[in-house]
């Protein structure tokens, strides 16, 4: 009988821990939970804004990088040579007045320091056209054949070139706004 008892009480034991309690549920019926995630928006004010400012200091590059392309001859007199040095004068003088128009054309930009990077380039863009233009109108004057003369006009257009140094990369200068860093990568202007 005793192992009448013992056999028993083993098969009651066997048949409670095969039985899970009702409403347990199921392990294999839990999913993990997923997250969605989207990438950030550029605000279309700040995408705008960016293009423009691009677009205008790209422009000053690429004009530039143009007008160089056009193969000057080598004056051949201090007549021809001052010509030359005229006619450079006056491109730097009209290339950077171009610039400095399309920038203060632009709205306010969406973001504080915006402003404060477009007025910094057009501080250097307008001292750059004024100091060529300036040096083209003295230079012109100058009396005909005079070598001195040209002195003054390569260093002022060295020096003009110097004034824009530092305003090729319109998107590191504004680097420290996440808000136009995100709309660089929207605007077209940007992708020069």
């Amino acid at each position: 009988m005793k192992t009448a008892t013992a056999l028993l009480g083993a098969a009651l034991l066997l048949s409670a821990c095969a039985n899970t309690p009702p409403g347990a549920p199921p392990s294999q019926n839990l999913r993990p939970v997923e997250t969605i995630t989207s990438a950030p928006v550029a605000d279309p004010a700040a995408v705008r804004w960016m293009d423009g400012f691009c677009a205008a200091v790209h422009g000053y590059r690429e004009r530039t990088n143009r007008e160089a392309e056009v193969a000057q001859p080598t004056p051949g007199s201090v007549d021809e040579s001052q010509k030359a040095l005229s006619a450079s004068l006056g491109g730097i003088a009209a290339r950077t007045g171009e610039t400095v128009d399309k920038l203060t054309a632009l709205p306010p930009a969406p973001v504080p320091l915006g402003d404060t990077v477009r007025q910094a380039f057009v501080t250097k863009f307008t001292k750059a056209r004024d100091r060529a233009a300036e040096a083209k109108t003295t230079f012109d004057r100058a009396k005909p054949g005079n070598e001195a003369s040209q002195v003054s006009a390569v260093k002022a257009v060295k020096e003009a070139q110097q004034d824009v140094d530092g305003t090729y990369d319109p998107v590191g200068a504004v680097a420290a706004s996440p808000e136009l860093m995100l709309a660089a990568t929207a605007a077209p202007g940007c992708k020069a």
